[in-house]
């Protein structure tokens, strides 16, 4: 309750911060609508079940940013979505929903700034804090944050929770339309900084806090700390990052938390049709469960994996090991293709094989596993950027995972092809 009473009072404050300045701003606006079809097949590894499943899925964001002088703007992006959601179990589902993914205040002043609302975090390569933009209903957070920038020197500091409207799960029964998670038990305190040595070449640390009140729906009385640091750079055609993250703290209660990360990619790109080859190489230890009083499984749900360890999201950056070869050309111009084959497996056989988010289980961990292959996963994408109408960007995607004696092992036997598939417009005005 008090935190919702603090909330309101901040929203009320800004609303008459804006409102005082409203009629002499200047506005700027724009619009993204996205159309797309996925379909999802075997993604139970057994082709005896069927559990396949198909979602046509409609967003639209509307986007306004007014200056409202004396280095005071505002910021918001309102979203409306509907998603139609069919598998043999359920039948077809529906949702629909309509709110602000952000809006902000933000005071610049010198080097200097502050950004008060809600906001999206976006840093390094969003293994860690990400925009989730794949999801209809992407992740923003409630609170503030605050910037400095000089020169090559880059720090923002934050305290925000996750907002409600982050996780949606159609439903045609109640509560449809509405978070079936309350995240203001749990916030998140950092900073992550950048320092630049040349253009598009430097370094990041980061340190955050992640928080659980002991009215928190799970994981009562988490208190980890996540800090780290991420190398980048790009030149002469070459590219690559390095980035190594730890955990300590506290788990739950009772429950300490001892984990790691890490990623490593590489790529050149050739002048000829801008082709690009890379090679990539991520890895965390996973949890042997042999001491129930530390958890050792790197857990950090606010990241974008989606684009890293599989477009299928088998994965997170946890009891993993990825090596990840990519291709990406251009034969002609507004047209690109791009392909990846990830090499996966499990760092810890007898810990859980967490799935994308990495809350939750793909298969559950257990003394007596042995086998560490998880499979192979082979993605194909095509996009195109439509000349003749500016703004329109259409993609198809084709995935496939074979899976390894890992999934065997973990399902009575039974690993059978997955596959994945999605075609999309998107469209900004």
């Amino acid at each position: 309750m008090r935190s919702k009473t603090i909330k309101h009072v901040c929203l009320s404050a800004a609303a008459m911060m804006i409102a005082g300045q409203a009629q002499a701003a200047t506005w700027e606006t724009s619009a993204d609508i996205r159309e797309r079809y996925q379909t999802f097949n075997n993604y139970n590894f057994n082709s005896a079940v069927d559990n396949d499943r198909q979602e046509l899925d409609t967003r639209l964001y509307i986007k306004a940013k007014g200056d409202l002088g004396n280095g005071l703007s505002v910021f918001l992006q309102s979203q409306a979505v509907y998603i139609k959601n069919h598998t043999v179990t359920t039948g077809t589902q529906e949702l629909t929903q309509a709110d602000l993914l952000q809006a902000y205040l933000q005071y610049d002043i010198g080097d200097f700034g502050a950004r008060l609302g809600r906001q999206q975090l976006v840093y390094g390569d969003q293994r860690l804090l990400g925009h989730l933009g794949w999801k209809d209903v992407a992740r923003t957070f409630d609170g503030v944050k605050l910037m400095y920038k000089s020169g090559p020197i880059k720090l923002d500091a934050f305290a925000v929770h996750p907002s409600d409207i982050g996780a949606m799960t159609p439903s045609t029964a109640a509560p449809q339309g509405e978070s079936l998670v309350t995240w203001e038990d749990r916030s998140l305190i950092g900073a992550y900084g950048t320092y630049t040595f040349a253009p598009k070449v430097g370094v990041d640390t980061y340190f955050i806090n992640w928080n659980h009140t002991q009215q928190a729906a799970i994981g009562k009385g988490r208190n980890m700390n996540t800090f780290g640091a991420r190398l980048f750079g790009k030149a002469n055609g070459f590219d690559g990052t390095a980035e190594a993250a730890f955990q300590t703290g506290t788990w739950a209660n009772n429950v300490s938390q001892k984990a790691s990360a890490y990623a490593v990619k590489a790529g050149y790109t050739f002048d000829f049709w801008k082709t690009r080859f890379g090679v990539e190489y991520d890895y965390s230890p996973g949890d042997d469960k042999a001491n129930v009083t530390t958890h050792k499984s790197f857990v950090f749900p606010f990241h974008t994996n989606h684009a890293h360890y599989g477009e299928m999201d088998f994965f997170s950056w946890a009891n993993m090991k990825d090596i990840n070869l990519s291709l990406k050309t251009s034969p002609v111009k507004g047209l690109t293709i791009i392909g990846n084959v990830h090499f996966l497996s499990l760092a810890e056989a007898k810990g859980d094989w967490l799935n994308v988010v990495g809350a939750g289980n793909v298969f559950a961990g257990a003394p007596g596993y042995t086998q560490t292959k998880a499979g192979t996963e082979v993605d194909m994408k095509v996009v195109y950027k439509v000349e003749a109408i500016k703004g329109l960007k259409l993609v198809g995607m084709y995935g496939v995972f074979n899976p390894g004696a890992a999934v065997a092992e973990r399902n009575g036997g039974k690993a059978d092809l997955a596959k994945f598939g999605y075609v999309l417009a998107n469209y900004k005005f």
